[in-house]
């Protein structure tokens, strides 16, 4: 996939930096869903004084039970409203592409929300150079086939779920900026998606 001046690349990456891309790219009014949300850095460093909601989900460990859920943020994202977010944060280093799909499968829209995603794809396809069940559905390759230096190809990747997203769902991405750490094994993804008002034809 070519890519259209809504990439952009900004080189390496850090807590600092994660911050800084979220307190720089948050919308107007966020109201913030923080999927894996732990010790709660990112609330303290980028959200706390700019959301006007908030709230965290985290299996292993919450920061304040009164604005998180201790609970599995696939069983979260199934069996609660998510309208009312219009910034979804997905801070995991594993692959977390499968909330993503949850997120844009079940928000209706109109209107735009922000994602910031952490996806260690890169780091998962280096330590076999398989390609995973995702890549194999939106690539359209078979599953668990190997391919040397598949990693050179993990933006056009990327670009090519988020494609499958706006097929599938109608959110179409208006921005998209990535960062990553100092090995290239994670990426830190800043994401604009919006679903225009379907219009009715006379």
């Amino acid at each position: 996939m070519k890519h259209n001046t809504a990439w952009n690349k900004k080189d390496n990456s850090n807590e600092w930096l994660k911050a800084a891309l979220r307190k720089k790219y948050l919308p107007t009014r966020p109201v913030v869903l923080d999927l894996f949300c732990g010790h709660g850095r990112m609330y303290e460093l980028a959200y706390k004084e700019k959301a006007a909601g908030y709230h965290g989900v985290d299996n292993k460990k919450i920061h304040d039970p009164a604005i998180c859920t201790l609970t599995n943020n696939v069983v979260f994202i199934a069996h609660n409203d998510i309208t009312k977010y219009n910034v979804f944060d997905l801070d995991d280093y594993g692959t977390p592409w499968k909330q993503l799909y949850m997120i844009c499968g079940k928000h209706p829209g109109p209107g735009e929300i922000t994602l910031f995603v952490t996806d260690g794809l890169v780091m998962h396809q280096k330590s076999n150079q398989k390609v995973t069940k995702f890549v194999s559905a939106t690539e359209q390759i078979p599953q668990q086939m190997k391919i040397n230096g598949i990693n050179r190809f993990y933006v056009d990747i990327f670009a090519t779920m988020l494609l499958d997203i706006e097929r599938r769902y109608g959110w179409k991405t208006t921005k998209a900026r990535y960062s990553h750490n100092s090995r290239r094994s994670v990426y830190y993804w800043v994401l604009k998606l919006k679903k225009y008002m379907k219009t009715t034809e006379r």
